[in-house]
């Protein structure tokens, strides 16, 4: 009978929990679409703005072969102290055209599925490998978290940088 009534207050408990976070989302949501903003349209806000933590510079040729794997090389620094930082996390997606131009057809899932790590290479340095199959541009959606900073910072140091592919 104690065992019953404790995995009955377990599930009372969690039922209750996952009630309050689903009725918050919901709440969220309601709030946005009222004010006329979705959450890509969030998104797209964020990602339209400097990055708030870091400073992003690429630092190799931004054209990279067709068919043929290429490098491209980023350097990440502290906003505030403009050092480098070796120890961020830098995450991106690269996508065919310009900064926004498939995101009606693109949800945060999609974009999420599709990012990858770039390799620390030291001294603030991050390395990138790109390999494309049609000439054009690309848009490399890069995000530089620095250590102390949570994943969900990712939104606030986003910066797109441009790739042609020739």
């Amino acid at each position: 009978m104690k065992t019953f009534v404790i995995v009955l207050a377990s599930i009372v408990v969690f039922s209750s929990g996952a009630f309050v976070m689903s009725a918050y989302s919901e709440e969220n949501t309601m709030m946005m679409e009222s004010n006329g903003m979705s959450s890509m349209n969030m998104c797209q806000s964020m990602m339209n703005s400097a990055p708030q933590d870091v400073i992003i510079k690429t630092i190799s040729s931004q054209v990279v072969s067709v068919g043929e794997e290429s490098t491209v090389t980023l350097l990440v620094l502290d906003k505030e102290t403009e050092r480098p930082l070796d120890d961020a996390t830098v995450i991106l997606h690269i996508e065919k055209g310009g900064p926004m131009e498939g995101m009606d057809d693109m949800n945060m899932m999609d974009m999420m599925g599709k990012m990858f790590e770039a390799e620390n290479i030291g001294s603030g340095k991050y390395q990138i490998k790109v390999n494309v199959d049609e000439k054009g541009y690309y848009t490399m959606h890069t995000h530089g978290i620095p250590e102390e900073k949570s994943m969900i910072s990712m939104m606030n140091n986003h910066m797109d940088i441009g790739i042609i592919a020739k």
